[in-house]
């Protein structure tokens, strides 16, 4: 988001730290959705192999989706977690 500097030299430091807050949460909030897309359309292309012909996917299917959520949140979480041991000095 490219705001112009003569624009953001008229806010006073309180707006600033808001649109800061803004900016960085909205950022956050793409990153998430770009990362629950992916995960949609890798956990579809790998499970999803008939063509849908009612509102529910068969029991395999549904398993196998189930599965591959399970194991992006599961590494998601390690990958966190290692993050934040490494931030705090490998503690």
């Amino acid at each position: 988001m490219d705001i112009p500097q003569a624009d953001l030299d008229l806010l006073n430091e309180k707006d600033k730290a808001e649109l800061r807050t803004f900016i960085s949460n909205e950022t956050q909030r793409q990153r998430i959705q770009g990362q629950t897309h992916a995960l949609t359309d890798s956990c579809w292309k790998k499970c999803i192999t008939s063509n849908i012909k009612t509102n529910q996917l068969d029991k395999s299917e549904a398993a196998c989706m189930s599965d591959c959520v399970e194991r992006f949140l599961d590494v998601n979480f390690a990958i966190m977690n290692h993050v934040q041991k490494l931030t705090r000095g490998g503690k």
